[in-house]
């Protein structure tokens, strides 16, 4: 009896189980060095590739700690070096939803899902409250900026101070929100996006918290037979490349591991018979979507 109790427990505090009543809106996607999390309803513990995330739990990192979390609706957020979020709000059916997150301090990039594309998603810093709506953004806080919002993908709206607002449609621009207000748009250096991502990278021999790390013989076949979609940075952009690439393959394997499969399709439709012979089957063309315009 006392065999079987032990790794139940081993896994239990490797691994701590989601408090009764509390609701998970993800899960980690990967973790490195200090990063933990703080639950309303637990106390504050390391963070581990695949643990639960709940609603209105605490995200913090160290220095060299950084962080993702893949939600429900396949959306994720990198949380840098040195960082503070909270999850403020996140409910999602499958045909929208709504998503708010507190970030107090640090860097973090964030990649819209379904609530985003849907409902658009709501980040709010001490300086300014973000909405994404189907897309991707950088954000830092610090410094005379206050808030720094950087576009990617998507629109993104900056709302700050004396009722000033921006929008925000061509990737590579950002705006500063502090107590002045939100600045004018302004093309971001290349070097500044660099030292963003910069802060979101592991460190020498982290690993995200894998014990192993796949050859690209091993990855190219986990990550399947489609490679994911080319992206083209505008000229002078070339900084956040490697930002879009590294989205697309994160958003590929948590669609693949971490959401449910999708509902089977509905057999082709039959053609009647003619005189000339037999039914055959096809398959109707796609109809248009008013939404495709979105990443």
């Amino acid at each position: 009896m006392n065999r079987l109790i032990v790794p139940a427990l081993s896994c239990a505090l490797v691994f701590p189980a989601l408090a009764f009543g509390a609701e998970r809106v993800g899960n980690i996607g990967a973790a490195n060095s200090a990063a933990f999390g703080t639950p309303p309803s637990a106390s504050r513990h390391s963070l581990a590739p695949g643990l639960g995330v709940e609603k209105g739990e605490r995200i913090d990192t160290s220095q060299e700690g950084n962080a993702q979390i893949v939600f429900n609706d396949t959306s994720t957020m990198t949380v840098g070096h040195n960082s503070s979020v909270t999850i403020d709000d996140f409910t999602y059916q499958g045909g929208g939803g709504s998503q708010g997150v507190r970030f107090a301090k640090g860097v973090l990039r964030f990649v819209g899902g379904g609530v985003s594309h849907q409902s658009g998603a709501s980040l709010r810093t001490p300086t300014a409250a973000v909405g994404v709506r189907g897309g991707s953004v950088l954000m830092r806080i610090g410094g005379d900026c206050g808030t720094l919002v950087v576009h990617q993908v998507g629109i993104v709206r900056v709302d700050g101070a004396m009722g000033s607002s921006q929008i925000l449609n061509r990737p590579g621009f950002g705006v500063c929100a502090n107590e002045n207000g939100v600045s004018e748009p302004f093309r971001v250096s290349g070097q500044t996006i660099a030292a963003i991502t910069a802060e979101m990278a592991s460190h020498g021999r982290q690993r995200g918290g894998a014990r192993h790390l796949p050859a690209n013989e091993a990855a190219a076949v986990a990550l399947g037979d489609h490679a994911p979609a080319s992206v083209q940075p505008t000229p002078g952009l070339d900084a956040l490349g490697p930002v879009w690439a590294g989205n697309a393959l994160v958003q590929s394997r948590a669609n693949a591991d971490n959401q449910p499969a999708p509902p089977p399709a509905s057999p082709p439709a039959r053609q009647p018979p003619t005189d000339e012979g037999p039914s055959t089957d096809y398959v109707a063309p796609p109809t248009t979507c008013p939404n495709c315009r979105l990443p």
